[in-house]
């Protein structure tokens, strides 16, 4: 036992000072954390459990209280609350600061904690002589904020976290160096390649002063950054450059770049473009795939399942093994928003894990207008803590940079006039250079769907966005009928939506670029998973009515190389904004905010005037109604005191309510994922038990063959997808209800599941 327990004091130490190098006081704690982590084994009732096989053991709460009270048994004020948090909750979570008081007032532990002291303390002297010098042990400073309390707890909870499972399973951290001065000089050399076949223009032009911009930037002393680029403008890219550029004039102070994404159709683009300048192996991918034992919390969320944590962490004990996924020790990591955040707002120790990893960080949050409304106010505060507290740098890449800062004369959740330093020394006359389309906003009355496909129909090259995906199924059946009466070929008619798995839509992506270059005709119907990111150039673009950022967004897949432009000598892109005569759209943020754009639509057009993708006065007002019109309960207030009321687990458990939670299925959507399926039914089958660990290789190829339901979505769903094994919460669709055209459907036709005997 004492080898274990000092062996986690050891790197428990080691990945503190590595996440805050000159603070001893944490390395200390994360020391202390691993040598009390597991002193509740010593129990007689742990032995025996140990030596049979048999039996049901606390082991975690006699650390705690021995942090807590001390070896005398006499509370000290203050105690080690930070370490007593830490080892409580290392296998259960991080509960609220009310059950930890509850489970400290249990007589039955301190007996157990003085009946085992001497046995402990012979076995491992280093835990002896700790344990008598615990009343001179230093926790938080005394005039430390609550909310930094909050995230204080959640960095020594990680390192502990991580190097229990690290020990456990035989590893030691990597901490593989980022090499930011070669990695940069690899990036600089793949743009100027990409730059020798690029067109000559204005679009060449200004995509080169975005990234000089980026480099001269990346010397700043600020630790929050904006990075205003529109559509088309390299952003992508001059984001990483700017962040190697950083971390290679600091290399003392930044270890790894992070790049949170919103959406899983743009980490599929991204994470190939990384993939292409750096190498496969170069990056550390984390985003969808996830196995969860969810439960129903309402018609639109999954919340996981109440014994979910204990179950997980009783059959990591058993393996000790987990995925590297885990604790996200690689010098580049591409993954979700929802990922990110649920990281650092969670009480789970698998999440909690790898936040001690996004310490000396640079942090690229690519399309940052996407974080939801009711949770700005605590995801801008664990922002700015990061950065403050923990050197971890942040920059908000959008072409439709929000309202963080709230006025002058305001007083709400958001951050402080000045908070953000602008990367782009000039965006709004980029925003000019680059303007590309003009929006025609025909909002005065609503259309049918025939109606939107003629209209589709008459161009030759066309993309449709919509706001629900029923409405693109249903207009991508009218326009395969209509496309069928104009004697146009169906092959050039495509659909997108989430209910097609990324693979599939990387496929049919790859099929439209294809046509798009050729000069094919290419009539495209898609949610909004298209709009931002996504690199596809349409001439024209029709949007059903949305959130201005969207309809900016949605504007950038026209004209998107500029040729149209160059050719005309002015906007050659075209978006058409209508109303269709089904009304239906995302409910609450998304339904309001596309109200407000309309209102700010009709009034400018009242005036003779029209809002267009560099009307910054526009912008503004949208988000300023957006953000500083609403009281501050609807930026996450009551999150916020969650925070500095120590309420860890309530505080994950109203983060995820409202964040959208989906449940995964794997779909069979070509030969290859057929095979991966069949295989997994195997394993599942052998292993038969819930959350096995699955081969590494098969779990990373399917989370490119998932699609996620809500619960809604689930129940109508029943009859298309099974459980592959009973318990093991695994679902995969059948065969005959994936369509290589709509993705995933709920009722397929009777004939699909006629087995022709013949063949």
């Amino acid at each position: 036992m004492s080898v274990h327990l000092e062996a986690v004091a050891r790197i428990a130490r080691e990945l503190a000072s590595a996440a805050r190098p000159p603070d001893e006081r944490l390395a200390s704690l994360a020391n202390l954390s691993g040598l009390l982590h597991d002193f509740g084994k010593y129990t007689d009732c742990f032995q025996q459990m140990l030596r049979t096989g048999h039996g049901r053991c606390q082991h975690a709460i006699h650390g705690a209280m021995l942090a807590h009270f001390g070896a005398e048994g006499a509370a000290r004020k203050p105690g080690l609350n930070t370490v007593m948090a830490a080892i409580a909750g290392h296998h259960a979570g991080l509960a609220d600061w009310s059950n930890f008081r509850e489970k400290l007032s249990e007589p039955r532990y301190r007996r157990e904690v003085e009946e085992i002291l001497a046995r402990a303390s012979a076995d491992s002297p280093e835990l002896g002589r700790i344990v008598s010098g615990l009343d001179s042990q230093q926790d938080t400073p005394p005039n430390a904020r609550k909310a930094r309390f909050d995230l204080f707890v959640r960095m020594l909870f990680s390192c502990l976290v991580d190097a229990d499972r690290l020990d456990s399973g035989g590893r030691t951290p990597l901490q593989e160096k980022l090499r930011a001065a070669e990695r940069l000089d690899t990036l600089r050399k793949h743009i100027a390649s990409l730059q020798m076949d690029s067109p000559e223009g204005l679009v060449k032009q200004m995509r080169a002063k975005v990234l000089e911009d980026c480099l001269n930037a990346a010397s700043a002393q600020p630790r929050l950054f904006s990075l205003s680029v529109p559509t088309g403008g390299g952003k992508t890219l001059a984001a990483m450059a700017f962040a190697l550029r950083r971390a290679a004039l600091f290399p003392e102070r930044f270890r790894r770049v992070i790049v949170v994404i919103p959406y899983l159709s743009i980490i599929e683009q991204n994470a190939q473009v990384y993939a292409q300048v750096f190498g496969q192996d170069a990056l550390l991918e984390h985003h969808s795939g996830s196995i969860q034992k969810l439960v129903k919390h309402d018609e639109d969320h999954f919340i996981p399942a109440a014994d979910k944590i204990d179950e997980e962490e009783r059959q990591f004990q058993e393996t000790g093994l987990r995925p590297e996924t885990e604790n996200w020790d690689a010098p580049l990591i591409v993954t979700t928003s929802v990922r990110f955040f649920e990281s650092l707002f969670s009480n789970r120790p698998s999440d909690l894990r790898r936040v001690h990893n996004i310490t000396r960080s640079i942090v690229i949050l690519d399309e940052v207008q996407t974080l939801p409304r009711r949770l700005l106010g605590p995801l801008l505060d664990m922002m700015k803590e990061l950065a403050e507290d923990w050197d971890t740098n942040f920059v908000f890449s959008t072409a439709t940079q929000p309202a963080f800062e709230r006025p002058q004369h305001k007083k709400d959740l958001r951050w402080a006039p000045g908070t953000l330093t602008e990367i782009v020394r000039d965006p709004a006359s980029l925003h000019k250079a680059l303007k590309r389309v003009e929006i025609h906003w025909e909002i005065d009355h609503a259309v049918g769907w025939q109606e939107v496909a003629q209209r589709m129909t008459a161009m030759p090259q066309c993309l449709v966005i919509v706001n629900v995906r029923d409405h693109a199924s249903q207009l991508y059946e009218e326009v395969l009928r209509i496309a069928e009466e104009k004697g146009l070929h169906k092959q050039g008619v495509f659909h997108l939506s989430t209910r097609m798995c990324a693979a599939h839509r990387l496929r049919v992506l790859e099929k439209i670029r294809k046509r798009l270059n050729a000069g094919e005709s290419c009539h495209v119907v898609s949610t909004q998973l298209v709009e931002a990111g996504v690199d596809v150039d349409f001439p024209l673009v029709l949007r059903a009515l949305a959130p201005l950022d969207s309809i900016v967004q949605a504007a950038g897949r026209a004209d998107r190389e500029g040729k149209l432009t160059a050719a005309q000598g002015r906007p050659g892109g075209k978006v058409v904004v209508f109303l269709p005569e089904d009304e239906r759209m995302p409910p609450n943020e998304y339904a309001e905010a596309a109200a407000k754009t309309r209102d700010i639509a009709q009034d400018a057009l009242e005036q003779g005037k029209s809002v267009q993708v560099d009307s910054a006065d526009a912008m503004a007002e949208f988000f300023e109604r957006y953000y500083g019109q609403v009281k501050d309960k609807y930026l996450g207030s009551e999150l916020i005191e969650m925070r500095k009321e120590r309420q860890f687990a309530t505080l994950a458990r109203e983060f995820e309510m409202i964040s959208s939670r989906s449940k995964d299925i794997f779909v069979p959507d070509n030969a290859e994922a057929i095979a991966a399926i069949d295989s997994l039914r195997t394993e599942l089958q052998r292993i038969g038990s819930f959350n096995p660990k699955l081969r590494r290789d098969l779990f990373r190829f399917l989370q490119r063959h998932v699609v996620g339901l809500n619960p809604s979505e689930f129940s109508k769903a029943h009859d298309v997808i099974e459980e592959l094994a009973k318990g093991s919460e695994v679902w995969v669709a059948v065969q005959q209800a994936y369509s290589d055209q709509l993705g995933l459907i709920f009722s397929p036709p009777l004939e699909s599941f006629i087995v022709d005997r013949n063949v």
